[in-house]
């Protein structure tokens, strides 16, 4: 019988889960599709309890596409950040729909928010986040009030207010109310200095802690499983943690100077640092993980990469991302055709809200393949943005930037990417890289793993786009564009 992790990956569009042996190979996989409700403008919202039965689905896939028996020693959880789901505590009725990353409705309250200058920098410095609706703080806050005695139920205990990952651990465990201390720095409730529950931010939006779950590790048994679709009781629930961090810590992020790219719908740029780093406007200050040890991240979230791409697909009317692909690479190299997707206001590291999107250099020679290329680009040069944003904060040189993600199979778009960057281009071979780091963590908690010398001795074969210094002039060339075209886009926003 083999023995394997169960790691899950909760993510915006679907469920996964992947069996893992003691090799650190991943030998089964299952995924169910989730869906995503937009019921009024700005408004983004997913069903919770879809979630939980698409888990089941997933697990099943996995589990029943193995040849033989298995023996399930632990489960991981690595989960979509940000993402938040009120529920009531004594019989775990969603009071809410999860409200996603991607929601705006509080936008409004953020901006009220922001015009206390000394609030909004207390906010910063003490959970290391702009103010911005993409993080649960402010939802909470209004779904509280929209929820019938929902500050007094809150205060009783009586309401559970928890992140994607909390959510799973109370339908799997039953009543355990935990989160690990990646997602709870997502929340911009937390203070990453003191690694609590902000008091000041919390009275200000109105929110009791008596409502908020208990901050533990990333790297720790939670609680032991009930019966849950085809899993038996008694499964430890041993780790449990973000997305972006899942991926840096898959990627080896725990070692100096290791830098991740996760190219999805939007795009994450992260780095690990054992300190605390300093705060800086342009990107975001956040605690990587805890194994055991406390890692802090830098991270850039980018707001629209692949979703760009698939944006313009469709207003060219392509009918599929291959031929896409293939549009793309029949442009004139030289045409100077330069797309900001600021769909919905551009993220790290502008931070812009009030921008809106914009085509630079169109001419009478332009082509539909021009277009399309530069949704391919403009994930590059975004990228680009906060990668050097990142650089210029850790003390070592950056040799490698680890990817991972469906574009990152492009290989146009990682040789690219290597020649604007200057750096190696490091690409796995498995996709679910989160995954994978969520069982390493998982893996060490219950003693699979005696030390993460011993996960390094686990990584699977690689891809390697090495910069090419003949490119290295015209990629910076085109990235001088880009800025152009980014000042442009924000001058129009204000006009």
């Amino acid at each position: 019988m083999q023995k394997v992790i169960l790691a899950i990956d909760e993510g915006t569009t679907n469920v996964k889960s992947l069996l893992l042996n003691k090799q650190g190979k991943v030998i089964s996989k299952g995924s169910a599709p989730l869906s995503i409700n937009f019921p009024s403008v700005g408004v983004v919202e997913q069903d919770p309890l879809e979630i939980i039965e698409k888990m089941k689905v997933s697990i099943a896939l996995a589990v029943d596409s193995i040849e033989g028996d298995v023996e399930i020693e632990a489960v991981a959880i690595s989960n979509q950040r940000e993402s938040v789901v009120l529920w009531e505590r004594l019989t775990g009725k969603p009071l809410t729909q999860v409200m996603s990353w991607q929601c705006r409705r509080s936008e409004s309250l953020c901006e009220a928010l922001r015009q206390d200058d000394a609030f909004s920098r207390y906010v910063q410095t003490s959970t290391g986040l702009t103010l911005d609706p993409m993080f649960p703080a402010t939802k909470v806050s209004m779904a509280l009030k929209q929820i019938p005695d929902g500050h007094a139920r809150a205060e009783k205990g009586e309401i559970c207010i928890g992140t994607i990952n909390t959510w799973m651990v109370w339908n799997m465990a039953h009543n355990v109310f935990v989160t690990d201390a990646s997602n709870a720095a997502r929340t911009q409730l937390f203070n990453i200095g003191s690694q609590a529950w902000d008091t000041t931010i919390l009275t200000r939006l109105e929110i009791s802690a008596a409502a908020l779950p208990d901050v533990v590790a990333s790297s720790q048994v939670v609680g032991l499983t009930t019966e849950f679709g085809v899993l038996k009781e008694g499964i430890p629930i041993a780790s449990q943690v973000g997305d972006s961090h899942a991926a840096l810590y898959g990627h080896g992020g725990y070692k100096a100077g290791v830098v991740k790219a996760t190219y999805g719908t939007g795009s994450s740029v992260m780095a690990a640092m054992s300190i605390l780093p300093s705060i800086r406007d342009e990107i975001s200050t956040t605690i990587a993980w805890d194994d055991a040890t406390l890692f802090y991240g830098l991270e850039g979230n980018i707001t629209h990469t692949g979703s760009a791409i698939d944006w313009t697909r469709r207003m060219l009317g392509v009918e599929s991302m291959d031929a896409m692909c293939e549009l793309a690479a029949q442009a004139d190299s030289d045409h100077t055709v330069y797309f900001v997707p600021a769909l919905s206001g551009l993220g790290a590291p502008y931070w812009d809200l009030d921008a809106t999107g914009i085509f630079c250099g169109l001419k009478s020679s332009t082509e539909r393949e021009d277009i399309a290329r530069s949704s391919f680009e403009s994930v590059l040069f975004q990228v680009a943005d906060v990668f050097h944003v990142i650089a210029d904060e850790l003390p070592e040189k950056i040799e490698c930037l680890s990817v991972d993600g469906g574009p990152t199979l492009n290989d146009w778009l990682m040789q690219a990417q290597a020649d604007l960057l200057g750096v190696t281009i490091r690409r796995g071979d498995v996709a679910e890289v989160s995954a994978v780091g969520a069982g390493y963590l998982a893996g060490l908690s219950i003693g699979w793993w005696e030390n993460k010398e011993a996960l390094a001795t686990l990584e699977g074969e690689v891809t390697l786009f090495e910069p090419r210094a003949d490119k290295q002039a015209y990629w910076q060339a085109r990235y001088l564009g880009w800025k152009t075209a980014v000042a442009k886009c924000r001058l129009s926003s204000c006009s």
